[in-house]
C-alpha cells in the first residue's frame, strides 16, 4: 500500500516547478511586448521622417521654380546684410518672413513646420544658398530634416 501512495504523490508538479514555469513564460511575454512597442514607436518615427523629407523636397522644388520664373525678383527676397532671411514656407508663399513662430501647422498630420533660409552670394547676386528645414516634435524633442542647395543664375 505504501508504494501506491508514493507513486500518486509524484505524478503532479510541485508548486516551485509551476512558479518557475510561470515566471519563464511571463518573462517571454514581457520581452515580446517590449520589442513590439519599440518597433511600433520606431516605425512611427520613420514615418514622420519620410513625410518631413517629402515636405522638404516639395519646398525645395517650389524655391527652384520661383528662381526659374524670375531671377531678379527671386534675389530680392534676401534683403538682409546678415546671414540670410528666414521664411515660413508652410503655405509655399513669400508672405511670412519668420521661422513660423513655433507653430507646427504643416501636414497632415499637422505636426510639421517648414522654414526656408536664403542667402545671396555676391553683389549682384549670381548665386543663392538655399536651406529648407522641416522640423517636428517627437517626444518633446525637435527632429529636423534639412536640404541644402546653391542656386545659380545660369543653371
Amino acid at each position: 500500500m505504501k508504494k501506491v501512495l508514493s507513486l500518486r504523490n509524484r505524478i503532479g508538479f510541485s508548486l516551485i516547478e509551476v512558479l518557475v514555469f510561470i515566471t519563464i513564460i511571463s518573462l517571454f511575454f514581457i520581452t515580446a511586448v517590449t520589442i513590439t512597442v519599440f518597433s511600433l514607436k520606431n516605425s512611427k518615427i520613420q514615418q514622420y521622417r519620410i513625410l518631413a523629407t517629402r515636405f522638404a523636397e516639395e519646398g525645395m522644388k517650389w524655391v527652384k521654380q520661383e528662381k526659374e520664373d524670375d531671377w531678379q525678383v527671386f534675389t530680392l527676397h534676401d534683403d538682409s546684410a546678415g546671414p540670410g532671411v528666414s521664411f515660413c514656407l508652410n503655405s509655399l508663399d513669400w508672405n511670412t518672413k519668420t521661422n513660423c513662430n513655433g507653430i507646427y501647422s504643416l501636414g497632415p498630420p499637422n505636426i510639421f513646420k517648414r522654414i526656408l533660409v536664403i542667402t545671396n552670394s555676391g553683389n549682384p547676386a549670381n548665386s543663392i544658398k538655399v536651406n529648407v528645414t522641416v522640423s517636428w516634435l517627437e517626444n518633446s524633442f525637435e527632429q529636423k530634416i534639412t536640404l541644402k542647395s546653391v542656386l545659380n543664375l545660369w543653371e
